[in-house]
């Protein structure tokens, strides 16, 4: 973890005649490897005064918890954004340096009995895996709960560890009942031997809300909206004048497809859009004016909607402000995924059956574009720069939007591609696909490495899951799939030896969240590893993050639940 700040201070001699010419210090560590193969934060002062008495403060970031020795750091400020640890005149006799290290604790997630629950049934305790081993020889080990629900994360709750494993790997901690629906991270300490708590390792938990949806909750994306209120009044005078305040708030709610209710759920309106409506796609558009009577409403920001309608092979553009369709758009056969662009102009739609994508103009609600891709889309991902990637069984093209050309396609070998997102932070595709043998992975591709006419070569891959399987009832088959609800019109809308076509989030430009055949991951693409693996009491179809990115909504067909879902660690 290089770039800690780091100042210091001479503050008064040792005795004798100290040397050295450095009486203060202030700059940034460096990533060093100390000769046990620890990799830590190190600053190196040359020619400091000593012997003398020194004052050293170190500013580092929330994964470098605990300094060690030589220099004993008190710690002054807790946890993120950045920790503060000063130590006061300390006795320095070497003349040559003054070293402090910092040890970087392991990014991983430390294993754990779970780190998901559903609001109304909490487990009653949650084991965890330490970094360092849990101890009872000075009391039992302590997990503090913080939440960030508010910003900086606030102190929930405090327990004592309830058990310990005999080796001292894992410990059990009560699950207070009190904590209520959020994000939280975990702190474990060992009791020491002086009678301080010491560091012992952390990790994550959700407490996620759970909505009743009747009509089978498919697609989800959230709306964010400015309501900029402005009430004028009239007063007398000659002549009367007339006086306006204004002011506003800021509201998000999600935006969810009912398959089978050929249903928009806006909040808590349903509007009636085509058949079997499945991805849905909230984005800002022209800002809505209501006036009603001397208070104007203006409504500015992710005003409009856009869903694939499965079964009826068209796309309906919605008006969120005032709850209608505007537009019922005509593409190709059975749109299943969709994108659009950031200033809410374009829209491109992956039709499953005829393996094309449609180019929409959402301003008019009409089509300017199709174009021919590889056998069966699944999904789709638009690049800050207006590329579009398409993935499907087999393949993976990049398209210019700009004159709806295929730049080139790879062939994926043995896969089917089920879910893409894009950072433009890490300039990295997130891919979800499924293997011919039923195992899912969370992958990473990235525009420089993609070769038209190639092979499709991810530069890191996760197996997170296996595909599960459901009783086709059209041919009283076992087959595998995401989901049943699929499976409820004839013939099946999806190939069922895919697991449909859920869209993958790409939160805050390092986390990916996606669904599984049981429930849903969150990898660290900057790290290639799984944060977190969950199951659902359904599979999920759609997976949608609101604008401050501390909540994910999770749709679940087979079960007609919505999951609000918070994103510990967020803040």
């Amino acid at each position: 973890m290089p770039g800690m700040l780091v100042l210091g201070q001479y503050v008064a001699n040792g005795g004798g005649s100290p040397g050295g010419s450095v009486a203060s210090y202030d700059g940034h560590t460096a990533l060093v490897t100390l000769p046990d193969g620890t990799v830590s934060a190190n600053y190196y002062v040359s020619n400091g005064i000593a012997p003398a008495y020194w004052n050293h403060e170190v500013w580092v970031p929330s994964e470098c918890l605990i300094p060690t020795p030589p220099i004993y750091l008190r710690q002054t400020q807790l946890f993120p954004p950045m920790n503060e640890f000063e130590s006061d005149d300390v006795w320095t006799e070497n003349l040559e340096n003054l070293t402090w290290y910092c040890t970087q604790y392991s990014s991983e997630v430390p294993e754990a009995s779970s780190r998901f629950a559903i609001a109304g049934s909490v487990p009653a305790s949650v084991t965890l895996s330490g970094q360092e081993p849990f101890s009872t020889q000075y009391g039992p080990p302590i997990m503090y709960a913080f939440s960030g629900a508010s910003g900086a994360p606030n102190l929930a709750a405090t327990v004592t560890a309830s058990s310990v494993n005999s080796g001292g790997a894992t410990a059990t901690f009560p699950l207070p009942t009190s904590l209520p629906q959020g994000g939280y991270f975990f702190v474990t300490e060992n009791m020491g031997s002086t009678g301080e708590y010491e560091f012992n390792s952390w990790n994550l938990y959700s407490i996620a809300s759970s909505q009743s949806i009747a009509g089978n909750p498919f697609g989800v994306s959230v709306a964010g909206q400015t309501d900029t209120v402005t009430i004028c009044k009239a007063y007398p005078g000659n002549p009367p004048v007339e006086k306006c305040t204004t002011s506003s708030s800021y509201n998000t709610f999600p935006v969810v497809s009912l398959y089978s209710n050929n249903q928009v759920l806006i909040g808590g309106t349903a509007v009636g859009v085509g058949l079997s409506p499945t991805a849905v796609a909230a984005y800002p558009s022209a800002p809505v004016t209501r006036t009603l009577g001397l208070v104007t409403n203006t409504y500015s920001g992710t005003t409009r909607a856009l869903v694939a309608n499965s079964g009826s092979n068209t796309v309906s553009i919605l008006d969120l402000v005032n709850k209608a369709v505007l537009y019922n758009v005509t593409v190709g056969n059975q749109p299943v995924a969709l994108a659009a662009s950031s200033d809410g102009s374009t829209a491109y739609v992956a039709n499953y059956k005829d393996n094309t994508v449609t180019k929409v103009n959402l301003n008019s609600g009409t089509t300017t574009a199709t174009i021919a891709v590889g056998g069966q889309p699944t999904s789709v991902a638009l690049t800050s720069a207006g590329i579009l990637w398409v993935g499907g069984v087999g393949f993976l093209t990049q398209i210019n939007t700009q004159n709806m050309s295929v730049v080139g396609t790879e062939s994926v070998s043995g896969k089917t591609i089920v879910s893409l997102g894009y950072s433009d932070a890490y300039n990295e595709l997130a891919v979800s696909s499924v293997d011919t043998s039923g195992n899912v992975y969370v992958e990473e591709a990235t525009p420089d490495t993609f070769h038209a006419g190639g092979t499709y070569a991810p530069v890191a891959s996760q197996a997170v899951s296996t595909v599960g399987t459901y009783l086709n009832p059209v041919t009283n088959k076992n087959v595998q799939g995401y989901t049943a609800t699929l499976a409820k019109a004839a013939p099946v809308l999806i190939n069922t030896n895919q697991p449909g076509a859920p869209p993958l989030v790409v939160q805050d430009g390092w986390a990916v969240i996606t669904a599984t055949p049981t429930g849903f991951t969150i990898t660290d693409v900057s790290g290639n590893q799984v944060l977190i693996s969950q199951t659902t009491p359904s599979p999920i179809t759609a997976i949608a993050v609101d604008s401050k990115l501390s909540v994910a909504y999770l749709a679940t067909p087979d079960s007609n639940t919505l999951l609000a879902v918070p994103l510990p660690g967020t803040n």
